[in-house]
C-alpha cells in the first residue's frame, strides 16, 4: 500500500514540475558563417538571439555576447556581413519543457 501512495505521490510531482532546458553557443554559427547581431529588420541584440535559439529548437536567449568580426550571416535572410560586422560571440538559449511528457515517453 506504501508503494502505490509513493507512486501515486511521484506521479503527481511529475505533472506538475516543469523543466528548463538551457544550452550555451560560443561563437555560434550557420552553414559554416558567424551570426549576426542583427536581423535583416535592423533589430539587434536579443530578437536576433531570440531567432538563433529559434532555429536551434529552443523557445528564446537568455544570454548573448557580441564582439566584431570580419563575416556574419543574418539569421533571418541568406545576407552576409563583409568586413566591420558585429557578430554573437556567445548566445545561452531556453526553453521549457513539462516533465510528465518525458515521464510517458521514458515508459
Amino acid at each position: 500500500m506504501r508503494a502505490l501512495l509513493a507512486g501515486l505521490a511521484l506521479l503527481t510531482l511529475l505533472s506538475q514540475a516543469q523543466a528548463s532546458e538551457v544550452r550555451n553557443y560560443f561563437t555560434p554559427e550557420l552553414d559554416g558563417q558567424r551570426i549576426n547581431a542583427c536581423l535583416a529588420t535592423g533589430a539587434c541584440g536579443k530578437p536576433a538571439a531570440d531567432a538563433f535559439c529559434k532555429v536551434e529548437g529552443y523557445d528564446q536567449a537568455m544570454l548573448f555576447q557580441r564582439e566584431r568580426s570580419a563575416s556574419a550571416r543574418t539569421i533571418d535572410s541568406d545576407k552576409i556581413c563583409d568586413g566591420d560586422c558585429t557578430a554573437f560571440r556567445q548566445v545561452k538559449c531556453f526553453t521549457e519543457r513539462s516533465d510528465l511528457q518525458v515521464a510517458k515517453t521514458a515508459l
